[in-house]
């Protein structure tokens, strides 16, 4: 069984730290971080380097070794990858029988049906998602609804296909939000962990 936690993690934050926890007690298993190396054309590329996120990832895993791990499989691929091109590479090296568990949002969810190849997602991973209390979602498609899971039901065993729906209150934090404050100077030691702040500082990040 492995969770895949992906990201940019420019930088890692409580937000990302919080979630990656709370699926590690939940499923009662390590959570991988995946960083990413590429970004969508949509999105601005990474402010640190590789190295530097990469960094700051192994000083939050050396914080929770028994919660988190780091998966540097995507690592050597710069250019974008969409999820199923990812998943595929991940399937390869882990082999068919490996049960993956891949994290989103509920607004992930929502949106899963405009994904690269999204149907046959359901063929490399199961997806846990990390939704709202008392959240609802409408309008899924029906190759979706049918996936859908409660968390007591699940099959640690079954390699892909599910869809797990598990509580979660998220932190209202984002990677911009951080970068821009400190930008302007101020304070992000409530935002991110110490030693994430420390290294962000001594290196003059952002």
């Amino acid at each position: 069984m492995i969770i895949l936690f992906g990201g940019t993690f420019d930088p890692i934050h409580n937000g990302h730290l919080k979630l990656a926890l709370h699926i590690a007690s939940k499923f009662n298993c390590k959570v991988d971080l995946l960083p990413l190396n590429g970004t969508p054309n949509y999105k601005p590329a990474p402010v640190a380097s590789l190295k530097q996120r990469l960094e700051m990832l192994r000083l939050v895993v050396t914080m929770y070794p028994e919660q988190l791990q780091l998966n540097l499989s995507e690592t050597e691929y710069h250019e974008y990858s969409p999820s199923y091109l990812t998943l595929s590479r991940l399937r390869a090296k882990y082999g068919k029988e490996e049960s993956f568990f891949f994290i989103i949002g509920g607004d992930s969810l929502i949106s899963l049906s405009t994904w690269d190849n999204w149907k046959e997602l359901f063929n490399l991973t199961n997806f846990i998602v990390a939704m709202r209390p008392g959240y609802t979602v409408e309008n899924l498609d029906n190759e979706i609804i049918k996936r859908l899971i409660d968390i007591r039901n699940y099959n640690q065993n079954m390699p892909a296909g599910q869809i797990i729906i598990t509580d979660f209150t998220p932190v209202d934090i984002s990677s911009t939000q951080i970068r821009k404050q400190q930008k302007n100077l101020d304070s992000i030691a409530d935002m991110i962990p110490e030693s994430v702040n420390l290294y962000i500082q001594q290196q003059k990040l952002y």
